[in-house]
């Protein structure tokens, strides 16, 4: 099912790092999909995830900031033997930060979880952590 795959796949794997990158309110679980939480959403994040937003990759004009920049962002992350999985809403986001650590930084093993937390907040019997 879903909901196993997704449990065997982010929540029990010890080697990889989840990458949340949601804005802050987003990974405390004050917003959900762009607003608070309304009855029966689950706000929040996947259990063991970093959270490191995607915009701070951004300059001001909104083009990406250079390489050197984009280490110091995301410091030891890519420097570290374990897969990446970077996750967000429903899945642009990661994507984007998929791009960064994949083709800008040399990160071999990033993988983008493209359900997101749209898809994790709706299984019934994953963990979740505000």
């Amino acid at each position: 099912s879903s909901r196993r795959l997704a449990n065997q796949r982010f929540a029990h794997r010890t080697a990889s790092l989840l990458l949340d990158v949601r804005s802050d309110h987003e990974y405390q679980g004050e917003i959900y999909l762009l607003e608070p939480p309304k009855a029966g959403e689950k706000a929040g994040h996947i259990p063991g995830a970093v959270n490191i937003d995607y915009g701070l990759a951004h300059n001001e004009d909104g083009t990406l900031k250079s390489a050197d920049e984009l280490q110091k962002i995301y410091g030891n992350l890519i420097s570290c033997d374990r897969e990446i999985i970077p996750y967000c809403a429903i899945g642009a986001r990661s994507a984007h930060t998929w791009f960064i650590l994949k083709y800008l930084l040399g990160c071999d093993r990033v993988k983008n979880y493209d359900g997101s937390w749209n898809e994790w907040s709706r299984l019934n019997d994953v963990s979740i952590e505000r």
